[in-house]
């Protein structure tokens, strides 16, 4: 790729981790690209986040102002499939759709064995809903849960993004006090002697979590950003659709709408998922009755359940696995990073 600039160095979901860095650095590449007569490539690649929410794009807005540049000039490289910027945006490879599935072996899953566990709840960076919902989920439904958190890489970043999102989202100050300590001394995970420390990603790092898989009946799932309408596909999601579990999504707006447009099913029929319609807080809030109503149900009830969503995510595992959501990428209006032959990259 040509000289660009990787703006996802200077932020997380919820905040910028060094405002003054940010636009000193960008100044300088925007004014460099500029003299060169260069393209201006801004590469959120890996991530997805909302550059609305976390405040980004009015930082790029002010800088392309101060360097007499008009913001349409600039290409952005992102995964948020939805992605709307007033410049030229272009969405990199649905990269877990494409690589996450490839690997892995044909899971057959016991649907008419009885679950041990009602929940699972496998995160790793922390955010302020992941903490919230894994603090919950520990303290209201341990004997029902196999719940883990991920080590806390980046200490001060990790306290400062959390930090903001609680205050953001509006939590009271000593919720925000608790929260916080839960983050920086999260209790012991289950796992530790059965899976490596990034278990939560790439598919021989998984599949250590098959007995849970097995054992368990819904996955709670909390995407890389919940805010606005963020459509980012990763791992987190995969997960349960390559061990062909039911799921409730902690993400943008619309996530689930967005996955059956690209050809996906999700479980509106049995947990209600009109939580779609509303994110961040909101979508917090309506997690967590549905995981209250789901624990005040019996294994025997749940079992049945699982029975009846049996072709719904044995489609999702084909779908996935024989990358037949490729076929409706066209129905999102945006531009998707190819080759020179037309390849998605």
């Amino acid at each position: 790729m040509k000289n660009t600039f990787c703006l996802w160095e200077y932020t997380g979901v919820d905040s910028i981790y060094n405002t003054g860095k940010l636009v000193k650095d960008l100044t300088t590449y925007i004014k460099t690209q500029t003299l060169q007569n260069e393209e201006i490539i801004l590469d959120m690649y890996p991530e997805g986040y909302s550059l609305h929410h976390n405040g980004v794009w009015s930082i790029i807005e002010a800088v392309c102002e101060a360097c007499d540049t008009h913001p349409a000039s600039l290409t952005l490289v992102i995964g948020d499939m939805t992605a709307d910027y007033p410049c030229n945006v272009i969405i990199h490879q649905p990269r877990w759709l494409m690589e996450t599935a490839a690997e892995f072996p044909n899971f057959k899953q016991d649907f008419d064995k009885v679950a041990e566990k009602k929940f699972l709840h496998f995160i790793g960076r922390a955010t302020w809903d992941r903490i919230g919902v894994n603090k919950y989920l520990r303290e209201n439904y341990a004997d029902d849960s196999w719940v883990t958190i991920g080590p806390t890489r980046n200490r001060q970043r990790v306290i400062d993004d959390t930090f903001h999102g609680l205050t953001n989202n509006h939590f009271t100050p000593d919720q925000i006090v608790d929260m916080m300590k839960y983050t920086l001394n999260p209790p012991k995970n289950f796992l530790v002697e059965t899976a490596r420390e990034d278990y939560t990603t790439f598919p021989d790092n998984m599949l250590p979590l098959q007995h849970m898989y097995t054992n368990a009946f819904v996955e709670i799932v909390h995407e890389t950003d919940i805010h606005d309408n963020n459509f980012f596909i990763t791992e987190k999601t995969i997960r349960p659709i390559l061990f062909k579990k039911p799921f409730i999504t902690m993400c943008g707006k619309h996530f689930c709408k967005n996955l059956r447009t690209l050809g996906f099913k999700t479980f509106d029929d049995w947990f209600d998922e009109r939580y779609d319609e509303v994110n961040a807080r909101q979508r917090y809030d309506a997690v967590l009755k549905r995981i209250i109503n789901i624990g005040k149900m019996s294994y025997k009830e749940l079992s049945e359940w699982n029975l009846e969503m049996r072709d719904t995510v044995e489609h999702n595992f084909q779908h996935l696995l024989t990358k037949g959501w490729l076929e409706h990428l066209d129905k999102f209006d945006v531009q998707f990073w190819h080759d020179g032959k037309g390849q998605l990259l």
